[in-house]
């Protein structure tokens, strides 16, 4: 997997704002004894690792300087 240092800090970066984000979904739908019960978190969790992974998933790899010097 060949992700620039960059590419790694924006996918981070992105899944907590997601993870950030359902969690306040969660809290202001469901109320805070929700999100703070073993489902609530377990929520959270599931939906912030499944966007990580469908993020890496679809992230472009970063062509090395080869194959841009034959160009």
């Amino acid at each position: 997997m060949g992700l620039s240092h960059r590419q790694w800090k924006r996918l981070i970066a992105g899944t907590l704002i997601v993870a950030a984000g359902n969690a306040l979904w969660t809290r202001l739908a469901f109320g805070k004894a929700e999100l703070l019960s073993w489902r609530g978190v377990l929520g959270v969790v599931v939906i912030s690792a499944l966007y990580f992974l469908m993020m890496i998933w679809f992230t472009p790899s970063m062509k090395s300087g080869k194959d841009e010097d034959k160009k």
